[in-house]
Formats: structure tokens, sequence, C-alpha cells
């Protein structure tokens, strides 16, 4: 029998607890399979906009799987920073502006508020349950979705791991507060849907992931940037324990976090893009248009500091630094870390060397007044360590200073504190640059992601190491997810973090690194000690 006349195989089926669901064989070859869309939640629109996720409702016959949820509603999907992206990879001018005119043409995802939806890629036939590994997507808590393109790979998978990717409230659809809503909670807060909804997800997969060979009592929960800060915000929350039993954090630690939910910016909000009044009740901010939302999002400036998570009193008790020094966060092994040059594309959108100092790189006259006022005693070194104060320099300096100030020095505190407190924990620091001919970002944020996915596509220039780097980084990240331990044969060796500092550098040249920009984060992190009360 030719391939051509051989019979189609059958796609895969799962019996879950709403229902049965039909999936797709990912690759074939390699036996694995694909469910897609699945509703985690039931769907968060009219009456239940701005509420608790509610438990999925169950469907008749069998449910396709075949494809991608909605992203959740947001202004700009992952456009701009696409953009920047693109401009970064090192590519002949030419190049970059043909790739970046094919990006600005590609369609927009279908968006819709009835997003709640998680995607599933199994071994499928295990000999014994699979170690979970569930995907919080980055993108500022605005914007992103689980079914974004450097996601959609089987590399982690083909080590015996079941993934999970999902979508979760976004921007003013997950973080918006209003007194109308806050009556109705019964812990008087509104806010923290999208966090929310991530515990949701979890829930579910404790309930259903068994029906994919995954093992609900191996569960890891891993992210980047906003992501990453899902994960420290998860571990910080009561209601997430048991949930999962690992974290990987890459590029992102909340434990900067102080703000509590509040009602008055939100209210002060919706009534300068004109859509409802200050006494506005919660039924008719249930009925604003969805798309006169995203406009709104488009035009109208975001309260200070945007919509974000939150202190609650209940999701989040306290802040994720408070959570971290009492040792109140969920005790299981961590992997964090963040890259060498975070700065580089992030700067273009806060303008500073600190997201508390946004805007001052445009200031040359007062930046460094700004500069010594927030960093106090630390500032002169910070200063002369970055070179600050060297005109040609500043802005570079700024760059410099924002990746280690937004990422690397969270990273390194939990770390301590997590090591102090009995608990595991392993540092890495990724320093992989494009190859390309023209000027680059360096190892900018969110580099790392495609190493970890082993999705590596032709959007990306590639370079001779890129293949072992992907690897090492896909088999660290899966024998952690398996036994709470990154290291296996045919791996450098990776030590847990202790005292002596050591950091697992992740680029051309593979191997420990002690002290990694020690007395930079240092400075910073007796700074942040100070922040959170430490």
């Amino acid at each position: 029998m030719t391939a051509a006349s051989a019979p189609a195989r059958e796609r895969p089926v799962v019996s879950l607890a709403q229902g049965r669901a039909r999936g797709t064989w990912s690759d074939a070859g390699a036996g694995i399979a694909l469910f897609a869309g699945l509703p985690y939640a039931r769907p968060p629109v009219g009456e239940l906009r701005w509420r608790p996720p509610q438990a999925p409702q169950a469907w008749a016959g069998e449910r396709d799987a075949s494809a991608f949820g909605p992203w959740c509603p947001q202004a700009t999907g992952e456009g701009v920073y696409a953009e920047a992206l693109v401009a970064g990879q090192g590519f002949a001018p030419e190049e970059t502006a043909a790739r970046i005119a094919a990006l600005k043409a590609a369609p927009i995802p279908p968006m819709d508020e009835d997003c709640l939806y998680l995607n599933v890629r199994t071994p499928m036939d295990t000999s014994a349950p699979a170690p979970v590994m569930v995907w919080i997507h980055g993108g500022a808590h605005q914007s992103g979705s689980g079914a974004g393109d450097w996601y959609q790979s089987d590399g982690l998978v083909r080590e015996g791991v079941v993934l999970v990717t999902i979508n979760y409230r976004l921007n003013l659809f997950g973080y918006f507060s209003h007194p109308a809503l806050s009556a109705e909670s019964p812990w008087g807060r509104s806010g923290n849907y999208g966090l929310m909804d991530i515990l949701a997800a979890l829930e579910w997969l404790r309930d259903n992931i068994a029906a994919f060979g995954g093992d609900p009592g191996n569960v890891t929960l891993f992210g980047e940037s906003a992501g990453g800060q899902s994960v420290s915000e998860v571990m910080a929350s009561p209601l997430g324990r048991g949930l999962f039993h690992r974290a990987i954090l890459q590029s992102g630690v909340y434990s900067y976090m102080h703000h509590e939910v509040a009602d008055a910016p939100g209210t002060d909000w919706l009534a300068r893009a004109g859509l409802a009044p200050a006494d506005a009740d919660a039924a008719s901010l249930r009925a604003i248009p969805t798309a006169d939302l995203v406009k709104a999002l488009m035009t109208v400036m975001p309260p200070a500091g945007g919509f974000m998570p939150g202190v609650d009193g209940h999701v989040l008790p306290v802040t994720v630094g408070q959570a971290i020094v009492r040792g109140e966060t969920a005790a299981v092994p961590i992997i964090a870390g963040y890259n060498a040059d975070e700065g580089t594309l992030l700067h273009a959108f806060i303008q500073g060397p600190s997201t508390d100092l946004p805007g001052i790189s445009l200031n040359p006259a007062g930046r460094l007044d700004a500069i010594r006022a927030h960093y106090g005693a630390a500032a002169e070194a910070l200063i002369r360590l970055y070179g600050l104060d060297t005109s040609s320099e500043a802005v570079k300096g700024d760059i410099d200073m924002l990746g280690d100030d937004l990422f690397g020095v969270h990273a390194r505190h939990l770390a301590r504190r997590q090591t102090e407190q009995g608990r595991v924990a392993f540092l890495y620091f990724f320093n992989r640059t494009p190859p390309g001919p023209g000027p680059h970002a360096g190892a900018y944020h969110a580099a790392e992601i495609p190493f970890v996915f082993d999705s590596l596509s032709d959007a990306f220039a590639r370079a001779p190491g890129d293949a072992e780097l992907t690897r090492v980084m896909v088999r660290f990240w899966t024998n952690f997810a398996r036994t709470g331990d990154p290291n296996g044969p045919g791996l450098p060796d990776w030590p847990a973090w202790h005292e002596g500092d050591p950091w697992m550098v992740l680029g051309p040249q593979l191997g420990v690194e002690t002290g990694v920009r020690a007395e930079k984060l240092g400075l910073l992190e007796a700074v942040l000690a100070a922040r959170i009360g430490d």
C-alpha cells in the first residue's frame, strides 16, 4: 500500500469531566497529540464579565478540539514588540524591512471575551503518568495568548512531558476594579480576574490532565515576563496551594509589586474614556460593548501603573515580595533567571533605568537627581558602575541597568530567600546573541523562549551553536519538571544556588559562572530588600 493510499490515522479522543473531545495528531511519527481550544471555565461574557471564573459547562456529543480558541481582547496583540524583536535580530536593513512589512501584513488573530481556553500537547501513549508543564504567556498582563507561534512546538513533549498553554483575561478585562464590582465581591475587592483564571485552569488540569496521560501530582508552572510574574503570584497566593509542584520563572518575579487593588483609577479611566459615569452600576458596566473597551485601550491613557494584578486580601493577601520574605510562598523548587540584555527592547517603552523612573532618559538635566532620590545610598555606586553620568553613554547605562533592576535582582533575591528557607533554587543567565551582520538587540527580553520550546524558526537569525543550546535547555527544563532537579546525563553540571552565587550560563559557552553581575545586583538587592521590608 502506498503512502498516498494508506488510511488516515483516526484522530485522538479523550473523555473529560465535561464530555469527549477529539484532537489532532501534531506529529504522527512521534505519536504526539494536540487538543486545542478546551474551555476550562464558562465564557466570561455578559453577566460573567468582571466576575471570578465559573466552572465550565458540559457539552453534548464530541467536541472538536482541533483549533485554538480566540485570543483575549487586547489593544495591539504582540505586534509592537514583535516588530522590535525583528528589528533586533541583526538582519541586513533590507531584510529587516521586508520581514517587518510581512509581519504587519499578517492577519490579526481572532479576539473575543469568550477566551478562557487551554491547549494540551501530549505523548498520548505514556507507560506511566507524565510530568505536566503549564505555560503562562507574557505580554505585560496586557497582551499575548497561549496560542502564540513560539509555543507551538513538540520539542518539550518529545522529552516525555505533557505541555499545556493557556489564555487568561488581560488588561482591563483581567484587572479592572470599580466600586460597583467591589460591592458584589465576597471579599470586598474587584480585579485580579486574570490571576483567578490561571488558578481555575490549574484546578481544571488537576481534575482532567490524567485523561491526557499527565500526572496531576507533578505539575510545573512556568512562564516568561508577565507570565513569570504570574507564576510568582500563584506561588504567593494561598489559593494556589497543591495545584502545582515546581516553578520556573523566566525574566519575571513580581517581588517589587507594592500596590493594593483600588477602585478609583478604574472609575476615573472609564469617565475619561466617556464610557461610564463615576456612579455607574455593575449592569451598565457589563453592557459596554467589547469593541468600545478595546478602542479605549488604544486611545485613552491607562491609569498610573496600568491594569495590573494587586493585593486584594484574598487572591493576593500580601505583596509577592512580602510573601517571599515571610516564607509564605509555595514550598516548591524553582528555576529562575534572566537575559543579559533585557533592556534593549524594553527601554523604548519605559525610557528609564527602572519602571519606577519612567521617562527620565528623556530628561538629561534631571535624570541623575531622580536616580539619586530613588536609590539613596546606593545611587552613586550605581551611577559609576552603569556609567549613568557619562553623557555619551547615559542611555546605554539606563538600558543596561533596566534589565538588572527589572529582572535580575528579583531572580537572585528569590533564590536567596528560598535557599535560606530550606527550599531549592537554580539560577540561570542567558547570553546568546543574534549572529546577523547588522546591529542587534543582544540577548534581548524573551530571547530564550524559542530555545526552551525548540521553536527557533526561520524568523530568527541562526548561530552555529543554537542546536546544542536548544538541546541543553529543553533537557534542563524537562528534567526539572520530572524531578525538581535540572541535572542529568549529557548536560553540564548545574548546582543549586547557595551563597557562593552560582549561575548556569546558557549561551555559546555553557557552564557555571560565579557571581553574575554581583556588585551591581548586590546594590540593587539592598534597595529591593529595604523596599519590601526584608
